[in-house]
């Protein structure tokens, strides 16, 4: 419904759609908390695209899993505010939000053994930002609780 007020057009790319082991309650929050914070982010008419594909991790054992991508042509973020983002009460938004939302999201990542990476750019007229999520097709910890 906040997408739609804003005008936000949400674009899908699933270029695979691999199954994998975790927890799904909390896969959806982590989902949600990227896709909520790209709906505050964009202005009206704002475009965000969310992508799923098959990957390998960029290092370490470079495990099978997911990349689910999350990017929006929102304001950016600047490189000071970047290194804060997952941080318990970091916030940015001034009337909404408790500032747990990313925090979390790490917390899940790290339950589920995967990794996030934000990359961004400020530039007047050419600002975007995205989350790029991996998460492998199985992990240790995950499969050892299901």
């Amino acid at each position: 419904a906040r997408a739609r007020n804003k005008q936000v057009s949400i674009v899908t790319d699933i270029r695979e759609n691999p199954t994998m082991v975790g927890f799904p309650g909390e896969l959806r929050q982590l989902f949600a908390n990227l896709l909520n914070n790209s709906i505050d982010a964009v202005r009206v008419n704002g475009r965000i695209l969310i992508r799923v594909s098959a990957a390998h991790e960029y290092a370490g054992d470079k495990r099978a899993g997911i990349r689910l991508t999350v990017c929006d042509n929102g304001p950016g973020i600047e490189l000071e505010v970047r290194k804060k983002l997952f941080e318990p009460f970091f916030t940015t938004k001034r009337d909404v939000g408790t500032g747990l939302g990313l925090w979390v999201t790490s917390n899940i990542l790290r339950k589920h053994e995967g990794t996030i990476r934000v990359r961004s750019s400020v530039e007047s007229g050419k600002s975007w930002t995205v989350f790029s999520v991996f998460l492998p097709l199985r992990s240790d910890t995950a499969a050892a609780t299901v």
